[in-house]
């Protein structure tokens, strides 16, 4: 009697397989502006003018194309310029997230000239972890040598901003 019961609870119990499962479900995307993204990206501070926005998408401008109200073009030959406090890297998510920023440096060498550009994180380097409603302020540091560098040692080149969830 005992073998009839084992058997039978078996076939009660199955093994919980399917073959195959097909369900329509919602599924709901807002692109966002970077400021309004969940891992957001915005001017900060007094040295928010040398950024911008176009078609909601944050940069950095430091050319002649984004000359300030006084007159300045550009940062200056054979020195190095820092811009403490430029932008931003919020969490509005909900899971804490480790950010970082590459390249951290950018180098122009093309000519004669060097042109660098540093991304600085305030706290951690290289990665920052962040949590729901964090943010980590990042600064930039430009140096440009020798002293007759001229004006056509420039980088048009990007840094990418990266998020992952935090193992």
């Amino acid at each position: 009697m005992i073998g009839t019961i084992g058997a039978g609870s078996a076939v009660v119990n199955g093994t919980g397989a399917f073959t195959s499962v097909e369900a329509d479900r919602d599924v709901a995307v807002d692109v966002a502006a970077d400021a309004n993204a969940f891992l957001a990206l915005e001017a900060v501070g007094p040295n928010a003018p040398y950024t911008e926005t176009t078609d909601g998408q944050f940069g950095v401008d430091l050319t002649g194309d984004n000359a300030t109200s006084a007159g300045g073009q550009g940062v200056n030959a054979d020195a190095t310029t820092v811009f403490e406090d430029l932008f931003e890297v919020r969490n509005q998510g909900t899971q804490e997230v480790d950010v970082e920023v590459t390249p951290l440096i950018l180098v122009d060498t093309d000519t004669s000239s060097t042109l660098m550009v540093l991304t600085v994180p305030k706290t951690d380097f290289p990665s920052v972890a962040l949590s729901p409603g964090t943010a980590e302020t990042y600064s930039l540091v430009v140096a440009a040598f020798p002293d007759d560098v001229g004006s056509d040692v420039e980088t048009g080149e990007s840094v990418t901003v990266t998020g992952k969830v935090s193992t």
